[in-house]
């Protein structure tokens, strides 16, 4: 393994260890892309490789996938820890600074859809707040289109969608 390799692994995990929620696919790659550290598909082998060696859990959705570092990865980034630049430690605080709110928020809202297998699809929606579920529910649908339209409107709908239920249901 080259030494950048390592450098952006153990940054990787930086970034993870760091974050108290899930890390997009799009966030973990929108640090090393803006800060000119390497390309796309460089990080992604990264996170495959992480993944594969089980010092990340990357969960899929049909949407995106969350990546958080596991007890293997926290042990692996605590004996590599020095390998980390100043520098790389600034931005990587910096990045956290500038976007952990609406990283936060982000990830926070989560939507998702699977086949049924008596055909349609299920619709998985949640809501949560710091490890805690503020809502979570699950439906089906009829096809594959509709699922697709309910995940995409649920990130713009969802606080409503939340509103109105508690107003019905109290």
């Amino acid at each position: 393994m080259s030494e950048s390799n390592l450098i952006y692994k153990i940054t990787a995990l930086d970034l993870l260890s760091k974050a108290d929620f899930p890390l997009s696919n799009q966030q973990i790659t929108g640090f090393f892309i803006e800060g000119n550290y390497t390309d796309y598909f460089s990080i992604q082998q990264i996170l495959n490789d992480l993944v594969d060696t089980k010092m990340v859990q990357m969960d899929q959705g049909a949407n995106e996938s969350q990546y958080t570092i596991t007890s293997e990865g926290l042990d692996t980034l605590n004996l590599f820890r020095e390998r980390i630049t100043d520098a790389i430690e600034e931005e990587v605080k910096a990045f956290f600074t500038q976007n952990g709110l609406e990283m936060k928020k982000e990830n926070s809202v989560t939507s998702d859809y699977y086949p049924s297998a008596s055909g349609g699809f299920y619709v998985h929606l949640r809501m949560s707040e710091t490890e805690r579920n503020v809502m979570d529910l699950t439906f089906h649908v009829n096809s594959e289109p509709q699922a697709e339209a309910i995940c995409m409107n649920w990130k713009q709908h969802y606080s409503d969608v939340y509103a109105i239920m508690l107003e019905n249901l109290m």
